[in-house]
């Protein structure tokens, strides 16, 4: 199991920080088991690991109770929840090994499917509302135009490009009016509120008109 050194130093600073506050156990001390636990995974020396838990009984549910509230919280980025999320699933697994007791490996898991429909939600409701975007733009430009492409990232930048119908042999390419043009714009934020990027009307390759969301 790799792990990055930059994630490394995050963890244990994190870990200090998390525990600095409980008044039964010094923060060096909390600090020194998240560090200890942290090299020997990334060493992947397993008996350590399993050292570390078992002379630690007490201390573990709160770590990786601790470690899994900061994960999805929100705040952290991505690749560090995961991050912190594996680390959590690791110490809970050893526990229950070591100890018979499977609720913190059960709690992790349940985070992580909890996660998991959130994202699945929020993918599902990107997809609906660009259908309904697609649609409503279909239907403001009555049938001459057409969205030959639509992309929107994690992070509601969006582009948008359409085209006109053809009829023949060309397309049916006309002056995009700037009441239409400022509708298509209302369409897209009314579905996606942040949405940054820009609308594209394009003919044969060359862009008629040009609007930015913003």
């Amino acid at each position: 199991m790799k792990i990055k050194k930059v994630f490394r130093v995050l963890a244990v600073f994190f870990l200090a920080l998390v525990f600095s506050g409980i008044s039964s156990i010094s923060s060096a001390e909390e600090a020194g088991i998240g560090e200890k636990f942290i090299d020997a995974l990334e060493s992947n020396n397993e008996p350590e690991m399993k050292a570390i838990v078992k002379n630690n009984k007490d201390d573990i549910p709160g770590e990786v109770k601790a470690l899994v509230e900061y994960a999805m919280a929100g705040e952290a980025e991505p690749d560090k929840r995961d991050y912190f999320l594996n680390i959590a699933g690791v110490m809970a697994t050893i526990y229950d090994k070591e100890f018979k007791d499977d609720r913190l490996q059960k709690f992790v898991i349940a985070n992580i499917n909890s996660m998991e429909k959130k994202a699945e939600k929020k993918t599902e409701k990107k997809a609906s509302s660009a259908d309904k975007i697609k649609e409503e733009l279909v239907n403001l430009g009555k049938g001459e135009w057409i969205v030959t492409n639509f992309k929107v990232d994690n992070v509601n930048d969006i582009k948008v490009e359409i085209g006109f119908k053809v009829s023949g042999d060309s397309a049916s390419a006309k002056n995009v009016s700037f009441a239409d043009s400022k509708k298509a714009k209302e369409i897209i934020l009314k579905y996606i509120p942040n949405a940054k990027g820009r609308i594209d009307w394009m003919s044969g390759g060359m862009g008629m008109k040009a609007v930015l969301l913003e």
